[in-house]
């Protein structure tokens, strides 16, 4: 490996200034080593490091495909905000859950959080149901607009939670097949997917 082989060495210029260089030796002469020259040494690291971005891409290509949602199939991994606290999707099993992306800026995904909002309050889950755990989960980058937007629609604030990684979530936008608009889902007890984009007669024909 070029990393393991790698030395710094002082190299001195025509008026005698001193500077490193990153140089790789190749050979022993006479007890001294010789190098191999910087711009060769550079092209050898840039082809590694290349070649390394490269792995990842695949790599993080093959993990995205095989996370994406798919009915039927166990619900992608998600983490979102409550408060200060961290919460994991993973932590509802063994409970029916609405999940429901929402954002300030989509129009269709508020109107959603208040349909699934009435159907909570107005529809007797009959006892076979189980527990129903309502997760909805706000895309905005600031809490305070989130808040507000919970007042002004009489959302339930204890089933508001938010992601403000970035990257987590682009991931979910990918995972959950978001690109088009932000979607609900309905998860069954054993983590799986049985519902997407659900009306609300599909929740009270899957709750009934």
């Amino acid at each position: 490996m070029v990393f393991a082989a790698l030395h710094a060495v002082i190299v001195y210029d025509c008026s005698g200034k001193a500077g490193i260089e990153l140089c790789v030796p190749q050979s022993v002469h006479n007890g001294f080593l010789n190098y191999e020259s910087q711009p060769f040494v550079m092209k050898k690291l840039l082809a590694l490091i290349a070649s390394f971005a490269i792995m990842l891409v695949t790599a993080s290509a093959f993990v995205d495909k095989r996370q994406e949602a798919s009915l039927g199939e166990e619900s992608p991994m998600l983490v979102v905000n409550s408060g200060d606290s961290l919460v994991s999707l993973d932590s509802f099993q063994g409970c029916w859950v609405i999940l429901s992306f929402w954002s300030a800026a989509d129009a269709r995904s508020r109107m959603t959080q208040n349909d699934v909002a009435v159907f909570m309050r107005s529809h007797k889950l009959p006892a076979q149901a189980g527990k129903v755990e309502v997760v909805s989960v706000n895309l905005d980058r600031s809490e305070r607009l989130m808040e507000e937007i919970v007042k002004i629609d009489n959302l339930d604030e204890n089933s508001q939670f938010r992601i403000d990684n970035a990257s987590m979530a682009e991931y979910a936008i990918q995972a959950y097949r978001m690109n088009e608009g932000l979607r609900t889902f309905v998860i069954n007890p054993e983590g799986k997917l049985v519902a997407a984009d659900p009306s609300v007669d599909d929740l009270k024909r899957i709750f009934s």
